[in-house]
């Protein structure tokens, strides 16, 4: 939505994520997978989904 993270952007992140599991791939549209690359880099992105358990603590974090 802009250059400050909201809702919104957290949500489409959400939303984004799923397509794995439903089978579809990211990668015909670059645009969204650079955007959930970003959005997934953010360190309490990373906290969150480790609290989830739907990632596993780098090394480098640990």
């Amino acid at each position: 939505m802009g250059k400050q993270f909201t809702v919104a952007d957290a949500y489409l992140y959400t939303i984004l994520r799923w397509t794995g599991f439903v089978g579809l791939d990211l990668a015909r549209w670059p645009v969204l997978a650079a955007y959930a690359a970003r959005v997934e880099s953010r360190p309490k992105v990373q906290e969150a989904l480790i609290a989830e358990g739907l990632v596993k603590p780098s090394k480098a974090a640990a």
